[in-house]
Parts: structure tokens; C-alpha cells; sequence
């Protein structure tokens, strides 16, 4: 956001200008695209050593911002294209364009420049912005000539127009005949005007080859009706001689009435041809004079020009140019060839000239390049001493660093009052400071490109700025200092408030102490008169009552408490200015009269004015630039008012671009304008410059537009203009043509007008307490959980952001008067005032919200001694309570002085409700209750469910009435639909405390027979047994199951349940003490816990089964739960059917009866009948080969033990055998026979057993031995069989093989490593062995790196048939032989050649050279190293190989010797 107040002054003479500004408006430049693309770059700097705040606006784009100082200047980079922000294309030129060039503004002053460069270094230019100095009405066209070389397509001249207002009409005129316009064919030198809006630009050019368009457009006039920017030069083109050279020049120029008629030049580097300065007469019969000569070397008429060359510069390179009228002044200057040539701007003599140039920003580079030479050229008055900054360090001109070179001074031919300087060898940041005027210009040399301007010698104009005192508060008194910068040439001031000069004030700053208008007279001694800035407002800071981020203007919520204004007041209210002489804002007890005044200028408009009941108005201006409407209301106490855009208004009344208002209220108070959405364009600096977003801004007078050319709909305003407290507010309307009338509407509003709750005479909105209860409005309006402030306020709308985006008012008591407001926030019938906000009970309620402010859970009301009808905490016995409008309650009686038990806590607090544990039938239960302590006690009695309630005595039946734990003894079954409760009451607390009702849990006892008998057999006739005691339980009760049984020796120990007496293994009870027959007690309780005792008569009886009586079951084993050794055929288990002893005991032993019969594993599971064997028929045993199991015999009526029966189980083992067996047969040779066998592997005899074999299914009739013999292939099965008759099967797989048949054998030979592959067939699994029967054999059928030889090779079944061979023969050729007749290798023949193998082969040797020394066969002894007769030499030697099957090869060996 922009927030602004006071910043920027212009003045009015016409003399003065000045590119140290804060504004600086730059064009576009145009481009050739006959040119490469130049890196585009814009500098910033500034003197200041803090930073200065500035903006680039690009137009029609972004808005950039960033600070600059003297030691840190910025450099931006643009871009590289054709067609930049900067750059505009040939497309672009002769169209209105809306996106091109920048508004670059800043706090303070500031330096701008533009700079280009092409990656190659082959060109650069540049552009010195010469702030509002560039802007004026008249400006004539300068570039290069073009006129000594023959014109190509690169040569291109340009001008490019930037319009600052609307409706701006651009004319051109002096361009020379035959000129054809780039993209204006038919228009000649006759173009038409065009008309530009603010932030528009339009660029005319003329390119060759055209020979008329060479040098065309220098001198033509460019004339606008209101103030334009021009950049101009040559984007292409020369002043010098060379075809092919072309480099291109530009800058910003003023405008005509800001040139002058004497120049001084100073040479640059380039040949004499190029070094072109350029003289455009502006008006007719203007005489040029050279060096002071009185005759003159020329005389122009308007808008023709002069191009002189370095022949007129004197021997100290410098030129002193007179004329008798105003000039523009170019300057085409070169490098050393003219392929490097550039152009700037001159600035006329003058006296107002500055002495400091404070900064020119990395003079060495352009963007990331630094290779440039820097320079500086500078003129200066004669005596002049000079100083400079070079990258933050100060030096004079006597003791410059190494590496920088100064020129001069030189004297200037027929000027004596000035001398020249050159400064080569610059880099980085530099600073010029002169004891006299200084004119500086500098440029930045590559040898190929050269890029530069004038930084100084226009003259300053002094700018005022508003510099803060407090860096972190606003440019507004008390924190303003105006001031003048004090690198400007001015020496003398005086300043001025409201007209009158004020005493002393007369150095370039001064501190207003006082809001309203003001200006400075300033002058440069020996200047003549002195020059006078506008009167320009000064303003107070806007108030800002709560201190936040908000001024008063614009807050939301001036007291900072949460609540909106306009929530705190009668809301805003519409004007009514159908009569606009006078009139009343009127609401509640508001009452405001105003009056008001229209003025305007003449002649005026029928209806000047025309206001509305709603506040809305229409005003109109005749056509005439300058004419104007003001509409002033005066009211008779301050107010708040805003101004705004109306929702609805006529087509023709909308706000336009052709007009300008001011807004104006009480000098000494501020108006503030948001302007979220930039729909304004506001002069924040006063200098007719209307800025684009700027969001905020305050003063007692505000200037602004229409940003945009398209009139703003109704209903579509976002801005506001806001005034807090006013006397008056004043808008003027004024018109900015002169060909059309003009009208506006707008509307004006009350803003939250005032109300004032409790009659303090403080409007509620700025009134912390408004119902003047003693409790802060922010505490009030708040939850029981004030929020607290951030001291934020990230919109800045006046409301903290705790509070966004507004608080809704705490209405406690719910009577729709909010608390802050209500007197008696909670309606207990104490005023707010005596509840105060502490929070007495401390529980996060404040007293005056709090129904029970102690704490005590009783109700204020009542403890305050008023009466609450319905029990409700509320004052009187009506829910909703009636009020009055400050929150009253005038449906009970209250308000007077309360007892202030109702802050004394004397709390009855129940911790714990009445709690009852449960109880058994005819035990004692007792309630129990826990409270805070101190507390007295009354238990009841409820018998009718609640209805009655009587006081309990102590008696039998209850006890501990008035205690905290009540007793009731001998509880039965109707007592569970009793209740009971407890009061408690305590000294202070007049409302006591009844608790919850609570009931008896009363539990029934389980139901029993008792007694019950046990009768247990004894096997030996001592009365002695195991008995199991739980055995008739289900006798016992028949909810057994879900019941808990213990046993005891007595019933005393029963019914006390002694641990120590208890029988600790029921179910396996040995009766050792007791034998016969003995009594048991047992306790049966249910899942509650309450038990009854029951007797339990054992009687010992003997068995009824005789002792002889055995079952034997005798069987195979089934083998399935084998996990070990799955051979051996036993693992000792198998499934038993012992379920026809039941049926034996019942036909041949039991008399006649009715019975039960178990099965168990064990005798001490059967006497304790546990764990009985549930499918007798299907009993796996679970001891291995022999195990004895029981029968049990039991009385099916009285459950009384008959008698026992053994039974014996016996598993009888499987054969052990190896069940699987592979077997082969060689069907190559039946003779083989295969003998198969039974797979006995347990080392038992054979005779053991019985056999049955089978062959594929089919038996195999008389083979019923342990062996059998086959040469058949199939599958054969062997049932082998114990003598028990137990069996198990063995198969045995007979599967084919032989004996492996050779198929071609695979030799490579005559190989540094020979191979052999040998390929067989047949039905066996074969392995293969080199020249060795017995092996090794190898898996693979190749072997390989075998030795030339005859071998044999061996093929083995794995399956048992015969091993096959067969011979090879490996041709191999020996490396070398040594005839020497030692007997080892004195011979030479191939090897594994014999007379089985290629006897016919033909072996032929020859010497290196071809010869046949020999022929020799295989069965030969070989070569011996002759030839006829004479030992040949030692050497390499070359045999051919012929062999039998036609194969053939070559290759050598060596002789050695």
C-alpha cells in the first residue's frame, strides 16, 4: 500500500529544469531490426547517504519498488528483446501505444538513466532522464546526419512522444519533403496529429534506404498541447564517411523554451567527421558563432540545423557555440573508427548550473558487463576546484588513484569565464563536486560501442521535499521538515505560510509548526530574480485517538474496544442536500446544522450544483480548461463525513477523465482517501502529477482523477474520501478541456453519527465506559475470555486483528441490550456498578455475568435478599425477565442495597453423590455421600417414588441419620423401591443443598437343596477313595454353572468362609480321616457374590464290577501321526471302538438297573470324573503301543458309583520298509537282469513276512518271495505283511536305459585350443571320461584345450548299462622343432594323422618366400629340416594341410637351431 502525505513542489519559472527529480518520465525508444538485440538496463542513484525509497512504474504493467543511497545505486535490467518495456519495434511505430516506457518516482531526488548493450559488444547507448525538466510543448528532432554515406537499412530515426494528461493533441511539422514515415506511407512530411491520453506514447520514424529519410526528421517540430517526455536520436546510423559503419545514439531532450544560446562542446575520441556537434534553430534568422568570433559561421531558420565537425574544436578540444536565439544542441561523438559512434543531449550556459554531481552509478559497465572505459567531460567556471567520490572514497583532483587520468583545465576560445576536463579511466561509482557551477557529461567506451549523456548543466530546479523527522512515523507535522535539496545551485531563501513570508526562515529547510500552505522563494546569487515554488499544503498528522494503525479518519473503531463505530452510534446517515444552502442531520438526540455555499467560475452552467435528500449531488462546468464548481458545507459542531461514488446515477453525470477535484476540509484536520482498487489517480506531490496506486493517503487538501478513459459506472466506486470531525468539507470540480462542458455526481454521508449512552458528553464511539458502569466497554463486550490486543492491524482498517472482522456485543442475560450497554448485565437485580468485574469464586465469570458471584450454588438474587419466584437465578418470577432500556429488570423488586452475603462464599458442594454399594438379602447396606466439609446432615425417606419425603430417626431398621453415611440393617427385597436423600446446610448459605435421590441395590441370594449325598466305590474294601465333592453340584442348584462352589470341613467355617478350613482339592478329595462315610459343607454363591451353605453327605461304597473283568483290544498301526523316521512302520497310535464294553457290562455283568457309563483315560480321572473320553468309539490312544483305559459304572438315579471295568489297548506295528524304490533295465541288452526286493531295512528276516507282488496292476501269479527278477520296464508294487496281519506297500519304478550310441563327433582342431564335442543318443543319463575308462567323467559332453593326438573317448550310463567308446583323432601343427639329432623333436610332421585316420593326407612345407622345400605324408617320419641335403636356416616356415575329406590348412612353425 502507498500511504502518502506531502512530497513534491514544481516552480515556475521557465528557465529552470532539472534531471535531479523525483519524478522522471521515460519514453520508449524505437529499434531497428536491422540491428541485433541490446541488453536493456536502468540506473538509479542518488547523493543521499540513507535510503530513499523509490518506484518504477512500468506502464501498462508492474509496479517495482526498492530503496537507493549514494553507496548502494540499483541497477534494473529490462530485457534483451526487440520489443521490450522499453524497447518498441518498427510493428509498434505510427500507433497509439498504452504498455510502453516507465514513471519512475522516488521520496527524495534522484538520477535516472537508461543504458544498451549488445552481446557483442559492437553497440551501446544510452539516455540521461531529465526528471521533469523533460517536460514542456515544443521540442525539435535531432540524430545522426546519415549524409556522407550512402543510406542503408540500418539507419533509423527516431521520436518517441510520452503524454502526462488526457486529451493531449501531438502535431508535427518541419520534416523535410520526400520523407516517407515508417508505417505512414501516404501522410509524407505532412503527418497528422494525434490525440494521447495520460501514460499513452506514440513514436514517428523514417528509415532508409530512403535518401530523403537520411537525415529527414532532424530539426522537425514536435507540438503538443499539454506536457509530453521525447526521447529521439538514431537506433542505426553515422555522421561520418565509411558505408558499412553504423552505431546508434540517442537521449531525452527539454523542451524549446528550456534550451538556451550558448554551448560549450568537448571533443570525444573519434575522427574529426564524426565528432559532430549539431545546432537546430528553433526559430527563423538564429546566427551561429564559433569561439567567439563576431561573425557568424551560419544562419539558420527554424528547424533547419548545422552539423559542424572537429575541425572547430580547439587545440584543447573544447567548442564554444553562440547563437542569437534558443538552440537544441546534439552531440555526436566517436571512438577510434567510426564503426563507434554515440549522441547525446547539451545543456545550454547557465548560471543556475549546480556545483556536485551526486552520483553517476557504475560509469564502467552495462548490466553484467564492466569492460567499458569510464569518462567524464567537464565544464566548469574558470578557477574552479574540483573534488570527487570514487566508490565511497573521497579524493581531490591532484591525488585521483592509480589508473585514472585528469586533462586539464583547459581554456575555451572566446569563453574566458569557463575551462574544460577530461577523467579517463573511471570505474564504479563517481561523484563530481565543484566550488563552482559544474556541466557534466560522461560516456563509457569499448573501442567498438559507446554508450553516455550529460549528467548535469541543466539547471536544478529546487524541489521541496518533506523529509521525516522520525523515520518510522508520517511525513505530516509535527514529524515534517521541508527542504531544498542542498545539491541545487539556489543560496538564498525565504518561506512562506499562507502568504506571509515567515521571520528567519531563510535556509534551504524548514519545520512548519503550523498546517496550511506553503512555499520558498529561492534564488542563485548573481542569477537575477528569484524563483517561487507554488503553494503547496502542509498538513498536521491525522489524529489517531487510540493509537493504532489507524488515524482517526478511516478507523473503524476509534476506542480500540472491538466494537465498530457505527455499531456504537445511529449508524450513518444520508445528507440531505436537496436544499444545499442549509440544512440538519438529525437522529435520536443528534442534532447538526450546516450550511452551505457553492461557488464557480464564469460564466457558469444552469444547474452548477443539484444535491438530494440521500446526500447524492450532480455538478457541472462549462467547456473552458480551468473552469470549476465548489460546493462547501459548514457545520455547526464537528462531524464525521465521508464522500463516496453514488449506486446510481444518469449516464452523463459519471465521473470522467476530462476533469479534476479537490477535496478540502479544515485546515488544521485531515481528510483521508483509500483507493483500494487504484480507481483514482492522486496528486500526492502537488506538482499536476496524478500517481497510479496510491491505496491511501491523507491531507487537508487532496487533488485527484479518474484513473482510466472510460467514465465510472454507478454502483462500481470503491473509494472513499473520509473526514473525522470536521467543521467543514469542501469538494471542487474542475474542467480539463476546452472544447466540452463536464459533469460529476457524487455523495455525501454522515459517518457513524454520535451517540452518547450515558450522558457523560462523550460520544459512545470514543467513550471507553458507555454505560458508565465501571467496567471498560473491551471487558464488556468481550466473552468471560477477553481476547487481548495484538497491537496489529494487518488491513489497517482502525480494528486490531483480534477483533476481525468486528466483534458481536455480549448479551449475557439474553434482554437484547448488550453488556456494555446493560446496567445489570445478568438480571439477578445487583447493578453491574456493585457486582464490578472482579470474579469473587474465581471461576472465569466476572461477578456482573455471574448468577452465583461466591461461588456457593446460591443464586445472588437471593443471597443479595431478593426474591426469585422461579428458582431461575433472574430477579422476580417472570422468564424472560421485563427491562428497561438500560437493562433494568422491572418485573421484580431489586436494585436496592443487596446483602452482601452474595459475595461471601459459603459454598455447600456435593463432591460426591449419594453412593450405595450393593448388599445381599438381610445384610446392611449404607449410603454415602462426600461434600466439601462443614456442612450439616438430614437423610430422607421417599416410599411413594418421590412424591412424599419424611426425615429418617434412628432406629433398628436406619442409622447415622445425620451423618454422611447412612445405615439400613436387615435390608429385604421391598426396600429396593425406596429412595432416599440427604440435605445439607451450612451458616451463610441460606439456600442449601439437597443431593440426588439415590435406591437400595439390594442383591437375592442364589436358591439350594440341601443336604445332598455323594455315594464314591472303593476298589479295596478300606473305605478309602478319591472323591470328587463337585460332582452333584448341578443337585445342588440348578444354575451351577454360573455359580461359585467352595468346600469346608464345618458349617461354622462355611458360613464365615475360613480360607484356612477351606478343601482346596474338590475334585480330587481323598477322604484319608474319614473313612466310610462323612459330612462336607459347601458355599454356593451367584455372580453377586452372595452365598448360601449346603451339606453334603459321601458315602463309600465297594465295587459291584468284578475285579477279573478285562477288555483287550488288539490292533494295527495306523501310522498317520508319524513325524520322524516315516520306515520303521510303527509310531505306536491308532483309533480304538471300545464302545461294546458298554454293551457287555449292560448284557453279562450289571444287574438289571438303570445306569451311566463313562470311559476316562486314567484312574485318577475316573474317580474323579474328570476329563471323560467322550466317543469311546472313535478313541485315539495317546500313550504309544500299550495303554489302559476305564469304564466307569454310575447309578443313572441317585448318580451313585456301581463299579470299574479295565480295558487293555494294544497297537500292533507295520512292517518297516523302504516304501519307494527307482530301478532300470538296459533295453539294449536283455541279458541284463534286474532283482527287485521287498525293502525289509529293519534287519528282521525275511521269513517274517508275506509277499504278494504286482506288476501295472496285475499280480504276478507264484511270486510270493522277498525278491523278484525282471529286464522289463513298468511299475511294481510289494505288499509285505506281519504275522499279526499288519501290512504295507513298497512300489518300485523300473524305468529303460542303454548304453549311449555315438553320433558325429565335433572336432576343432589346429587351434591354439583345439575342442571336442561328443554327440550321442539313447535313453540313459550319461557322463563322459577323456582316454580313461575309470575316469574322471564329466557332466559336459565337450572337453576342451585337447592335445593333437589319437584319443579315446569313454560314454558311462549312470543308470547301470554298458560304457561305450570310440576314437578321435585332433590334427594339431607342433609351434617349432630343433633338427640338432638329439633325439627330441628333430622331426617335424603333424600331429594325429596315422594310417586309421587321413593316411592319404598331404602335408607340403615351404620357406618363407614361397618356395616347396617338402612334401611328407602322415605316415611319414616327418621333415627333418633339409632340403636336398642342406639344413636349412633357423626361421619361420609355412606348411599347407591337405586332407582325405578335402578339408585344407595353413599356417607356420620354426625351425630352431
Amino acid at each position: 500500500m502507498k500511504s502518502k502525505l506531502l512530497l513534491l513542489v514544481l516552480f515556475t519559472s521557465i528557465k529552470c529544469f532539472s534531471q535531479f527529480s523525483k519524478t522522471h518520465y521515460i519514453p520508449p525508444l524505437s529499434n531497428t531490426e536491422a540491428y541485433e538485440t541490446l541488453g536493456q538496463y536502468m540506473y538509479i542513484s542518488t547523493p543521499s547517504l540513507t535510503d530513499i525509497n523509490y518506484r518504477i512504474i512500468a506502464i501498462g504493467g508492474a509496479v517495482t519498488t526498492g530503496t537507493v543511497r549514494r553507496d548502494n545505486p540499483k541497477t534494473v535490467f529490462i530485457g534483451t528483446d526487440s520489443d521490450t518495456q522499453l524497447l518498441a519495434n518498427g510493428p509498434k511505430v505510427s500507433t497509439i501505444l498504452n504498455n510502453k516506457g516507465y514513471i519512475v518516482e522516488a521520496d527524495d531526488l534522484i538520477y535516472v538513466t537508461v543504458r544498451l548493450t549488445a552481446a557483442s559488444n559492437n553497440h551501446a547507448g544510452g539516455l540521461v532522464s531529465k526528471g521533469l525538466a523533460a517536460l514542456g510543448t515544443q521540442f525539435r528532432i535531432g540524430a545522426m546526419t546519415n549524409t556522407n554515406v550512402a543510406t542503408d537499412s540500418r539507419h533509423y530515426t527516431f521520436a518517441a512522444i510520452l503524454a502526462t494528461e488526457n486529451n493531449t493533441v501531438v502535431s508535427f511539422s518541419d520534416i523535410k519533403p520526400g520523407v516517407i514515415l515508417t508505417n505512414d506511407n501516404t501522410s509524407g512530411n505532412t503527418p497528422a496529429s494525434v490525440t494521447l491520453n495520460a501514460g499513452q506514447s506514440y513514436i514517428i520514424a523514417a528509415e532508409g534506404p530512403n535518401p530523403a529519410n537520411a537525415d529527414g526528421l532532424i530539426g522537425a517540430l514536435i507540438t503538443a498541447s499539454k506536457p509530453v517526455a521525447v526521447n529521439c536520436g538514431s537506433y542505426g546510423g553515422s555522421n561520418g564517411t565509411v558505408n558499412s559503419n553504423s552505431d546508434i545514439g540517442f537521449d531525452q531532450i527539454v523542451s524549446a523554451e528550456r534550451t538556451g544560446t550558448e554551448y560549450i562542446f568537448i571533443r570525444g575520441d573519434g575522427e574529426n567527421i564524426i565528432e559532430r556537434p549539431t545546432i537546430i534553430a528553433h526559430e527563423d534568422n538564429t546566427e551561429v558563432f564559433l569561439n567567439g568570433t563576431s561573425t557568424p559561421f551560419t544562419i539558420l531558420n527554424a528547424g533547419q540545423y548545422v552539423a559542424l565537425n572537429g575541425s572547430q574544436f580547439s587545440a584543447q578540444g573544447n567548442l564554444y557555440v553562440k547563437t542569437s536565439k534558443k538552440v537544441f544542441a546534439y552531440q555526436g561523438i566517436g571512438g577510434s573508427s567510426q564503426a563507434n559512434q554515440n549522441m547525446h543531449f547539451l545543456p545550454p550556459l547557465s548560471c543556475e548550473t549546480p556545483k556536485a554531481i551526486n552520483n553517476i552509478p557504475f560509469i564502467n559497465s552495462v548490466g553484467q558487463n564492466p569492460n567499458f572505459a569510464g569518462t567524464v567531460c567537464l565544464v566548469t567556471e574558470t578557477g574552479a576546484t574540483l573534488d570527487f567520490t570514487i566508490n565511497g572514497t573521497n579524493y581531490s583532483l591532484t591525488n585521483l588513484p592509480t589508473g585514472i587520468v585528469a586533462n586539464g583545465p583547459f581554456n575555451v576560445n572566446g569563453n574566458t569565464l569557463y575551462q574544460t576536463y577530461t577523467i579517463n579511466g573511471l570505474t564504479g561509482n563517481v561523484s563530481v563536486f565543484s566550488s563552482k557551477s559544474v556541466y557534466l557529461s560522461y560516456y563509457g567506451s569499448s573501442g567498438a560501442a559507446t554508450y553516455g549523456g550529460f549528467y548535469s548543466g541543466f539547471t536544478f530546479k529546487p524541489e521541496i521535499s518533506f523529509n521525516k523527522i522520525a523515520l518510522t512515523s508520517s511525513n505530516c507535522i509535527p514529524n515534517v521538515k521541508l527542504g531544498v535539496n542542498s545539491v541545487t545551485s539556489f543560496d538564498t531563501f525565504e518561506w512562506f505560510f499562507n502568504g506571509a513570508i515567515i521571520p528567519g526562515a531563510n535556509t534551504n529547510e524548514y519545520t512548519p509548526t503550523q498546517p496550511g500552505y506553503y512555499k520558498v522563494r529561492a534564488s542563485i546569487s548573481g542569477c537575477g530574480l528569484p524563483f517561487e515554488s507554488d503553494e503547496i499544503p502542509v498538513s498536521s498528522c491525522p489524529t489517531n485517538i487510540d493509537g493504532d494503525l489507524a488515524n482517526d479518519n478511516i478507523d473503524i473503531d476509534n476506542d480500540n474496544n472491538g466494537i465498530l463505530n457505527c455499531v456504537e452510534s445511529y449508524e450513518n446517515q444520508d445528507i440531505n442536500i436537496s436544499n444545499p444552502n442549509t440544512g440538519i442531520v438529525s437522529v435520536g438526540t443528534y442534532n447538526n446544522t450546516f450550511s452551505g455555499v457553492i461557488t464557480n467560475s464564469l460564466p457558469n452552467s444552469t444547474t452548477p450544483f443539484v444535491g438530494n435528500s440521500n446526500g447524492s449531488f450532480v455538478t457541472e462546468i462549462l467547456a473552458g480548461k480551468g473552469y470549476y464548481v465548489s460546493y462547501k458545507q459548514t457545520f455547526s459542531q464537528p462531524i464525521n463525513i465521508t464522500l463516496e461514488y453514488p449506486l446510481t446515477a444518469n449516464a452523463n453525470d459519471l465521473l470522467n477523465a476530462n476533469a479534476e477535484y479537490i477535496v478540502n476540509v479544515d485546515t488544521n484536520k485531515t481528510v483521508t482517501v483509500l483507493n483500494p482498487t487504484n480507481q483514482l489517480l492522486i496528486d500526492t506531490n502537488y506538482d499536476g502529477i496524478y500517481e497510479s496506486g496510491v491505496t491511501e493517503f491523507s491531507s487537508f487538501e487532496i487533488r485527484f482523477r479518474l484513473n482510466g478513459n472510460i467514465p465510472l459506472a454507478a454502483g462500481t466506486g470503491t473509494f472513499k474520501f473520509q473526514s473525522y470531525q470536521t467543521n467543514t468539507f469542501k469538494i471542487t470540480h474542475k474542467n480539463l478541456l476546452d472544447t466540452q462542458g463536464n459533469k460529476s455526481t457524487f455523495k455525501l454521508t454522515a459517518t457513524c453519527v454520535p451517540n452518547d449512552t450515558d450522558g457523560d458528553g462523550i460520544p459512545d464511539q470514543i467513550d471507553p465506559d458507555n454505560d458508565n458502569d465501571g467496567i471498560l466497554d473491551i471487558i464488556e463486550v468481550q466473552g468471560n475470555n477477553s481476547l487481548t490486543l495484538s497491537n496489529a492491524d494487518t488491513n489497517a482498517n482502525g480494528l486490531d486483528n483480534v477483533f476481525e472482522p468486528g466483534l458481536t456485543p455480549m448479551d449475557t442475560d439474553l434482554d437484547l441490550i448488550p453488556d456494555y450497554l446493560d446496567l445489570d448485565s445478568d438480571n439477578d437485580g445487583v447493578t453491574d456498578s456493585n457486582e464490578g468485574q472482579i470474579d469473587t469464586d474465581n471461576d472465569g465469570i466476572k461477578n456482573y455475568r455471574d448468577l452465583d458471584s461466591d461461588g456457593d450454588l446460591c443464586n445472588d438474587v437471593i443471597e443479595a435478599g431478593f426474591l426469585d419466584g422461579n428458582n431461575d437465578g433472574i430477579l422476580g418470577s417472570i422468564t424472560p425477565p421485563i427491562v428497561n432500556q438500560n437493562g433494568l429488570v422491572t418485573s421484580g423488586v431489586g436494585y436496592f442495597v443487596p446483602n452482601p452475603n452474595y459475595i461471601n462464599s459459603a459454598p455447600i458442594e456435593i463432591t460426591q453423590q449419594p453412593q450405595t454399594n450393593p448388599a445381599c438379602e438381610l445384610q446392611t447396606a449404607t449410603i454415602t455421600i462426600a461434600d466439601n466439609g462443614g456442612n450439616t446432615y438430614q437423610w430422607q425417606l421417599s416410599t411413594d417414588n418421590g412424591t412424599t419425603w419424611n426425615n429418617l430417626a434412628n432406629n433398628a431398621t436406619y442409622t447415622n441419620v445425620t451423618t454422611n453415611t447412612l445405615s439400613v440393617n436387615n435390608i429385604t427385597n421391598v426396600m429396593s423401591s425406596y429412595l432416599y436423600r440427604v440435605r445439607l446446610d451450612k451458616i451463610g448459605n441460606s439456600c442449601g443443598l439437597l443431593s440426588n435421590e439415590v435406591s437400595l441395590d439390594i442383591l437375592p441370594l442364589p436358591v439350594v437343596n440341601s443336604p445332598i449325598s455323594i455315594v464314591q466305590c472303593d476298589d479295596d474294601l478300606d473305605g478309602i477313595t478319591t472323591v470328587n465333592l463337585t460332582v452333584n453340584n448341578s443337585q445342588i442348584s440348578a444354575n451351577s454353572a454360573t455359580q461359585t462352589f467352595e468346600y469346608y470341613y464345618t458349617q461354622a467355617d462355611a458360613q464365615n468362609e475360613i480360607t484356612a478350613s477351606k478343601i482346596t482339592n474338590p475334585t480330587a478329595y481323598v477322604n484319608s480321616s474319614s473313612p466310610g462315610a462323612f459330612t462336607l459343607w459347601a458355599t454356593v454363591k451367584n455372580a453377586n457374590g452372595c452365598f448360601e451353605v449346603v451339606q453334603i453327605n459321601v458315602q463309600i461304597v465297594t465295587t459291584q464290577i468284578p475285579a477279573s473283568y478285562t477288555k483287550t483290544f488288539n490292533l494295527c498301526d495306523d501310522y498317520i501321526d508319524a513325524t520322524i523316521n516315516v520306515t520303521d512302520g510303527s509310531d505306536g497310535f491308532t483309533k480304538f471302538d471300545v464302545s461294546s464294553v458298554t454293551d457287555d457290562l449292560q448284557t453279562n455283568v450289571l444287574p438289571a438297573g438303570t445306569y451311566t457309563i463313562k470311559y476316562y483315560r486314567n484312574v485318577a480321572d475316573r474317580d474323579s470324573q474328570l476329563n471323560e473320553i467322550v466317543d469311546p468309539s472313535n478313541f485315539r490312544n495317546d500313550i504309544p503301543n500299550v495303554q489302559v483305559i476305564w469304564a466307569r459304572v454310575d447309578s443313572s438315579v441317585s448318580n451313585a458309583c456301581f463299579g470299574y471295568a479295565k480295558i487293555n489297548l494294544v497297537v500292533n506295528p507295520l512292517p518297516s520298509i523302504d516304501l519307494t524304490a527307482q530301478e532300470y533295465i538296459c533295453s539294449d541288452n536283455p541279458s541284463i537282469i534286474k532283482i527287485l526286493t521287498a525293502g525289509i531295512n529293519d534287519g528282521s528276516s525275511t521269513a517274517n513276512y508275506t509277499y504278494k507282488w504286482v506288476k501295472d496292476t496285475v499280480e504276478i501269479i507264484d511270486q510270493t518271495g522277498p525278491t523278484l527278477q525282471t529286464n522289463q520296464e513298468g511299475i511294481y508294487t510289494v505288499e509285505v505283511k506281519t504275522s499279526f496281519g499288519c501290512p504295507r506297500t513298497r512300489t518300485i519304478t523300473v524305468t529303460k536305459s542303454n548304453s549311449a550310441v555315438f553320433l558325429e563327433t565335433t572336432v576343432i582342431d589346429l587351434q591354439e585350443e583345439n575342442t571336442v564335442t561328443i554327440n550321442v543318443t539313447g535313453d540313459g543319463n550319461y557322463v563322459y571320461s577323456l582316454d580313461n575308462e575309470l575316469g574322471p567323467y564329466q557332466e559336459s559332453n565337450t572337453f576342451y584345450d585337447v592335445s593333437p593326438d589319437i584319443h579315446t573317448v569313454y560314454v558311462k550310463d549312470l543308470y547301470g548299462c554298458p560304457t561305450s567308446e570310440k576314437t578321435v583323432n585332433v590334427v594339431g601343427a607342433p609351434k617349432f622343432f630343433t633338427p640338432n639329432g638329439d633325439g627330441y623333436h628333430d622331426h617335424w610332421n603333424i600331429i594325429g594323422l596315422s594310417k586309421i585316420y587321413n593316411s592319404n593326407a598331404k602335408i607340403y612345407i615351404y620357406n618363407r618366400f614361397g618356395k616347396l622345400l617338402k612334401q611328407i605324408s602322415a605316415t611319414d617320419q616327418g621333415w627333418n629340416g633339409t632340403f636336398n641335403g642342406i639344413p636349412q636356416p633357423a626361421d619361420d616356415y609355412w606348411y599347407t594341410l591337405e586332407l582325405e575329406n578335402g578339408r585344407t590348412a595353413k599356417g607356420h612353425f620354426a625351425l630352431k637351431r
